[in-house]
């Protein structure tokens, strides 16, 4: 069921969400980390979209939802161009959570976003229990994420 983890070790909470509008729309979006702010229900982010590279570590905070207020550092891990990225954040010594976001191009135009994340460390078993609610958060922010791409292509005027 968890076909799209990488390891398979740790807990994973996944959401899909279909977006009208082609990958590239979408990736530019979800690059532009300086944006986030304007959209994400819980995520801000310092650094703009050309800092989204490889080994590069970004600061943010994430407030609001059920966790309480708190600075975070993720690591980008992988970007392949307009179809995935992933990033991690947290410690192995708590919990770990390694992030990834799949574009699909779908043969309507469409495209299908994957949002998971899968949790190691110390810690990471007990959020088994919370698999479902982090899931339906994730389809918030992909509902966010499709409300922005969406509401950014109609025309102004």
């Amino acid at each position: 069921m968890n076909a799209g983890s990488d390891t398979g070790e740790g807990p994973v909470a996944t959401a899909v969400t279909r977006i009208s509008a082609p990958v590239e729309d979408v990736w530019r979006v979800l690059v532009a980390v300086d944006q986030y702010a304007q959209w994400h229900p819980v995520l801000s982010l310092d650094a703009k979209p050309e800092q989204v590279v490889t080994g590069a570590e970004i600061p943010g905070r994430r407030s609001g939802g059920g966790a309480a207020e708190q600075d975070v550092i993720l690591r980008i891990l992988e970007v392949e161009a307009p179809r995935r990225l992933v990033w991690e954040g947290g410690s192995l010594d708590a919990i770990l959570g390694r992030h990834s976001f799949v574009l699909t191009a779908q043969p309507d135009g469409t495209t299908e976003f994957t949002d998971s994340e899968e949790f190691f460390g110390a810690a990471a078993a007990e959020l088994i229990p919370a698999l479902d609610q982090l899931s339906e958060e994730y389809s918030r922010y992909g509902a966010a994420l499709r409300a922005r791409v969406e509401d950014g292509l109609t025309p102004a005027g």
